[in-house]
């Protein structure tokens, strides 16, 4: 039986009050391979670590809140998750941005235990987050890559959303926020937020 669990990782301290740019993992930071479970294949997305660092530079933080359900499917364990998750944080580091904190929820979609809070389309990851970090929820932002990234930032509070390699725009409408299709991550910074 495949052992789920939820990992939250603090990278740096996080002032309270602020806004935060919220991203789904794979899919936004890095090519989503389907269940990566490989730490030498990952591979960032292009654009990922400009926005990023834009953010870095702006004090933001950025918060990484990924649905993992490799785990609890029994596809890889936790220290594989984790090894990709170091993975990608180096990548992003050698190309000067970094992420302030990790949430990582690995209930399978049929979980119905506690864990299944912080699987997005639930909001759990984004509020836990506002919680133990006095992050301002009504400022921040999310950017996903699927209509259940919006849901959670739409539940959560959030005041808008980015959607990348948005094929699922036409369901968008379902979202009670504002969200904007992009192309490029490295079009989203904190000054392009006013005029979105």
């Amino acid at each position: 039986m495949p052992h789920a669990s939820n990992v939250m990782l603090q990278r740096r301290p996080i002032s309270s009050g602020t806004p935060a740019l919220f991203l789904d993992r794979d899919g936004v930071v890095n090519v989503d391979t389907g269940y990566l479970s490989d730490p030498e294949s990952v591979t960032l997305r292009d654009g990922a670590a400009t926005m990023i660092a834009a953010f870095n530079a702006a004090a933001w933080p950025v918060v990484i809140v990924s649905n993992q359900s490799g785990l609890g499917r029994g596809y890889f364990d936790l220290c594989t998750m984790l090894a990709v998750q170091e993975r990608i944080e180096a990548l992003l580091l050698h190309e000067g941005a970094y992420v302030d904190a990790v949430f990582l929820c690995g209930a399978a979609p049929d979980d119905v235990s506690s864990l299944a809070e912080w699987r997005k389309p639930a909001p759990g990851m984004l509020t836990t987050a506002g919680l133990l970090y006095g992050i301002d929820l009504t400022r921040s932002v999310l950017v996903g890559d699927k209509v259940s990234d919006m849901q959670a930032a739409a539940t959560a509070g959030l005041c808008k959303g980015f959607l990348v390699d948005a094929d699922c725009i036409a369901d968008i409408q379902i979202v009670p926020i504002p969200v904007h299709a992009v192309n490029n991550l490295s079009d989203i910074y904190p000054a392009s937020l006013l005029s979105w």
